[in-house]
């Protein structure tokens, strides 16, 4: 027995090398496994971040313009479908102002400034800021204007807030909820006419290069 007892003590050894390879190595491969796999979901949640943020910007900018061009102009109120739900519509009071309506407006500056965007994968419905501005509004009064001679009223700045949600496979705008009826704006800062310009280099003239002579050497006849 004791001339045995070596024997089985080395065998014991390596079947617990064995099994301390086995689960180091399966230790790693799940670990790998997991770091692939949350890799893989990182990448899965980054991409359906970024595709939902392209289709809310892309839904929000032409629906908005639209918008006020349905107000300004009396715009094809039929194509707001492909943008905002019907309740949204309905309940739009602004979008059935009548501010505007004895003037022909020719032209507007529009300008939407986002902020406050939520489009994480998880949430059933998206939403985000929106501060609309129109500026620079021209046209002429109707023959229904009360003041013949008066010029379209300037446009109130407002603060909202978009949901957007998925109706039918679409991705739609549900609801307008007003936030800050004409907030403060700081203005754009104008260039100083009174500070000058700083020094420019004045360009040198690099000098034409001349023809160059070419030494042409006889070739003797064969």
């Amino acid at each position: 027995m004791s001339e045995r007892s070596p024997q089985k003590i080395k065998k014991l050894r390596k079947q617990a090398d064995r099994l301390r390879f086995f689960s180091r190595s399966s230790l790693y491969i799940a670990r790998t496994i997991a770091l692939i796999f949350l890799g893989v979901m990182l990448c899965v949640l980054a991409f359906v971040s970024c595709a939902r943020l392209a289709n809310l910007y892309i839904l929000v900018n032409e629906g908005m313009a639209l918008r006020i061009e349905c107000v300004l102009q009396d715009g094809p109120r039929e194509e707001l479908d492909s943008y905002f739900t019907s309740d949204c519509i309905a309940s739009d009071g602004r979008l059935y102002d009548a501010t505007y309506q004895p003037y022909t407006v020719t032209s507007y500056n529009y300008i939407l400034e986002f902020s406050h965007i939520r489009v994480w994968p998880w949430l059933s419905d998206l939403s985000v800021d929106v501060l609309e501005q129109a500026d620079r509004i021209v046209g002429t009064a109707n023959s229904n204007a009360v003041d013949p001679d008066s010029d379209p009223p300037p446009w109130t700045p407002i603060r909202y807030r978009l949901t957007v949600s998925k109706v039918n496979g679409s991705w739609r705008i549900s609801n307008i909820t007003t936030l800050t009826v004409d907030p403060k704006i700081d203005p754009l800062p104008t260039p100083d006419p009174e500070r000058s310009p700083l020094p420019m280099a004045t360009p040198t003239e690099s000098p034409v290069p001349g023809p160059r002579l070419s030494i042409i050497t006889p070739t003797p006849f064969l």
